[in-house]
């Protein structure tokens, strides 16, 4: 990659990343400003959204702002989406009274809430448009996406713009939420090591963990790194790009730079102070804009009553006003259209919400 005569800029991508985007952990801890407290009339609103949903008849997977209709509300959803969209990229919206609600209106009410920020899209190849993040009991190996278990999980990116979880019930003890600039981590990358500039931009094969659309390889490639009509986006899950190196020896090859850049990413993260850590209390929102966020979360002990085991629901959302993204995002995303894009799709896929796991 040749260099500009900007010492700015490197083939047009800039050297740094400012604005509310790029944020540390230690100093936005200080900040109380992203965690959002529902007032009472805002949550009326809500369940009287709701209460006119589920008596609709209409099926949570049909959930449409018509159907869950929010008029007061509405400058408050569209300035969380512009705080996700161009302001830090994520939201903790704290205190539903989810204890007092059966889970078919705790689902109509985060849904109902996702719907009016964007399409919601199926974060699993059984087509859940809600997905239920708890330990199912299950070992990590191929084909087993971290979700499912109650390991700690590394920092990625999901496969949709925006990434909802709401809290049902906690953990006994940790499961504690991490999340982090990636353009603070680009940042710091380029002030490193401007050496791996070039690798940073370069496609990774990623394993895509039994997922596979038609037509498609089992692993895709896209780039860490993706600088597009003047945004910057990271895409980042190290161990499946690990996994594709094992599992498919056509899939290319990673180079030494490659792998440079991995493991520069996993010390910064590292770092005391990098990221933002924030504990799940039940009725929490937390709301990320996968393109400029990383997230991760810690082991976690449950308690032995099933009833009282950490529980969180998942929402993978497209907004109308999301960014313009390259080509690359088209073999994960199954298209780069706003609106319209994201979430896993296999063949025989059927849109579907389970209340239960």
């Amino acid at each position: 990659m040749h260099a500009e005569h900007n010492d700015n800029k490197v083939d047009g991508i800039p050297r740094m990343i400012e604005g509310a985007g790029a944020w540390l952990g230690e100093i936005i801890q200080k900040d109380p400003s992203w965690i959002v407290h529902w007032d009472s009339e805002q949550i009326a609103e809500l369940e009287t959204a709701a209460d006119h949903f589920l008596s609709s008849g209409i099926a949570l997977e049909d959930i449409s702002p018509d159907s869950f209709p929010l008029k007061k509300l509405a400058p408050f959803i569209a300035g969380a989406l512009n705080e996700l969209l161009a302001g830090r990229g994520f939201l903790m919206l704290r205190g539903l009274p989810v204890s007092s609600w059966s889970i078919e209106k705790a689902a109509a009410v985060y849904m109902g809430l996702g719907r009016h920020m964007g399409s919601l899209r199926s974060s699993n190849g059984k087509g859940h448009l809600l997905g239920h993040v708890r330990d199912q009991g299950v070992k990590v190996e191929a084909g087993v996406r971290f979700y499912q278990t109650n390991r700690k999980l590394d920092y990625h990116t999901d496969s949709a713009d925006i990434v909802g979880l709401l809290c049902l019930q906690k953990a006994k003890a940790g499961g504690e939420s991490f999340i982090a600039s990636s353009m603070t981590l680009y940042n710091k990358l380029v002030e490193r090591r401007p050496d791996l500039i070039a690798a940073m931009f370069t496609p990774y094969p990623t394993d895509r963990r039994g997922e596979v659309p038609e037509g498609r390889n089992p692993w895709f490639e896209i780039p860490i790194f993706n600088w597009y009509q003047g945004h910057l986006s990271c895409v980042y899950l190290r161990h499946y790009i690990e996994e594709a190196q094992r599992l498919y020896p056509q899939a290319p090859r990673l180079t030494r730079e490659q792998v440079e850049v991995m493991d520069e990413i996993d010390a910064i993260l590292q770092e005391p102070g990098f990221a933002l850590q924030m504990a799940f209390e039940p009725g929490d929102i937390q709301l990320l804009h996968n393109h400029q966020i990383l997230h991760s979360r810690n082991d976690f002990e449950n308690w032995p009553d099933p009833k009282l085991q950490r529980h969180l629901l998942r929402l993978w959302i497209a907004p109308l006003s999301g960014r313009p993204l390259p080509a690359y995002f088209d073999s994960r995303w199954g298209g780069v259209m706003p609106g319209d894009r994201g979430g896993i799709l296999v063949p025989g896929t059927k849109l579907s919400v389970e209340l239960t796991v």
